[in-house]
Formats: structure tokens, sequence, C-alpha cells
């Protein structure tokens, strides 16, 4: 087990050796991610376990998770997300391979020798962000969430009502 992240890796030769690699990194080491956050502070705790299984596929397997601030779509104010994702990912050289994958497994084409292990852990995160990142109802301190205010008494029971083009009208005339 490993608590600091080599940059890159041969992946084929961690899964021959069943290398684990543990640890945290810091959000700002993820540029994607960072730019996709309200606040890159914090760090992404990871377990990464490189493996084969009982077919002799190389697999990684593992977790990512992380804190992450995020922008309220509903009132634009941050809100604390807590991002956590599986990992079950097939280490592949071809698309036709990625056909011919049991369905538990995510494919990862590799055309280089070598990966970067931040990559992994950083488009599994992005992939784990919410589409539409919104503070639960009744948390958020937008005005869409609160009732309207009725209309006054005095205009409901004489049944007129204001019109609201009447200003249109004046600037017609003038």
């Amino acid at each position: 087990m490993s608590s600091r992240l080599p940059d890159f890796v041969d992946p084929w030769r961690m899964a021959d050796l069943g290398k684990v690699f543990s640890g945290c990194a810091a959000i700002v080491d993820l540029p994607r991610l960072a730019e996709a956050v309200s606040d890159a502070e914090g760090e992404v705790e990871l377990r990464l376990v490189f493996d084969r299984d009982r077919g002799k596929r190389a697999s990684i397997t593992g977790f990512v998770k992380a804190d992450l601030v995020l922008e309220c779509q509903r009132c634009l104010s941050p809100m604390s997300v807590s991002v956590e994702s599986q990992l079950n990912i097939a280490l592949i050289r071809s698309a036709e391979e990625a056909e011919r994958l049991p369905e538990h497994y995510d494919p990862l084409l590799l055309d280089e020798p070598r990966i970067r292990l931040l990559d992994i852990v950083e488009d599994e995160l992005l992939l784990s962000l919410p589409q539409v990142p919104r503070h639960k109802t009744g948390e958020c301190c937008s005005d869409l969430n609160q009732e309207a205010e009725p209309p006054p008494a005095d205009l409901e029971a004489s049944g007129k009502r204001p019109n609201p083009f009447a200003i249109l009208a004046e600037l017609k005339q003038k």
C-alpha cells in the first residue's frame, strides 16, 4: 500500500504486481474538477487496487470520495456536496475488448503504456457530480422556494385588480 501517489504508472505491470494505492490528493491538483467546483480547497480520499480477475483481465477497483463545494443552481449560493464513486474498471486495448467485457466492468481504453492515476480519480469524480446541484427543499435561500404572497383581501373582495399593462397604455399616449 502506498500513501504517496506516483504521477504515472504502467497499469499492466501494476495489475501483475497487485499494487494498491491509497491516500489523499488535493483538489487543486485536479484541474478539470477544480474548474467545476466553487471552492477548490480540500482533498479527495482514494483507494485504487490494481489486480487481475479470474479471466486474467487487468482491472482497477476501489473508491474515490470528496466533499465538494458547488454552486446551487436555484439560488447561486455555495453548497457542500459529498461525492463518492466505487470503481470497477477493466483495462482494455481495443473497442472489441470492451464489447466482450462483463457488464459489471467499466472499460478504460489504454492507447499508451502509462497512465496518470489522478486522471482516473478526476474522471470518476466528474462523472459523480450532480447534473444540476441544488439545495434540498427548504434549505435553499432562493425566492423560488418561498410561497407567493396572497393578494391583498381588499382586491379580492372588490374583484378589481390593477391592469399590469396600464403603464403601456400611458406610454403609448405620450
